[in-house]
């Protein structure tokens, strides 16, 4: 005779606090696309108009968001990859994604006056400090090269208008 299987039911897990927040910061994000989106005027005699890839964006992130959220609320975790060296048990410290967002805040409070590759330059600059790097001179000579380049392309190459700011006449 054999003895009844004693195992315990699978045990649900909690909802994750930082996949949470990543899920509605995503969900915000994409919030904040579409009515961005819905600002930009409609192009005439255009059968694709200026709003068309901001448009396919936005309700992607937005989807993703939605996605995410629905995984977080139902216990779902981001686990690390097997080739990644965590420790999913460590303490959360949510102090790099917090420079991250406050160097994207401000690079977005800066945009109009300053210009976009100033601005830009701010939030990729706050991008590599939070992953760790802390060779200033080098940091902001990359933050500006990739962002005057990322400003050419756009202006040159799509013919869209983005700020030049201070820069103005020089670019």
């Amino acid at each position: 005779m054999t003895e009844p299987h004693l195992s315990s039911p699978p045990q649900r897990r909690g909802v994750s606090l930082p996949d949470l927040l990543v899920a509605l910061g995503i969900l915000l994000l994409g919030a904040g696309l579409l009515y961005g989106t819905s600002q930009i005027p409609f192009g005439i005699n255009a059968v694709v108009g200026p709003r068309v890839f901001p448009l396919i964006v936005s309700i992607g992130t937005l989807l993703f968001g939605a996605l995410l959220l629905v995984g977080a609320l139902r216990g779902d975790r981001a686990e690390p990859g097997a080739e990644e060296d965590t420790d999913p048990d460590a303490p959360v410290s949510l102090a790099n994604p917090a420079i991250i967002l406050g160097g994207f805040l401000l690079g977005t409070l800066v945009l109009q006056p300053l210009g976009f590759v100033l601005g830009t330059a701010i939030m990729y600059f706050s991008v590599a400090y939070a992953f760790g790097e802390r060779r200033y001179g080098l940091m902001a000579f990359v933050a500006l090269v990739v962002a005057l380049v990322t400003y050419l392309l756009f202006t040159r190459g799509l013919d869209l208008n983005l700020p030049a700011g201070i820069l103005r006449g020089i670019l």
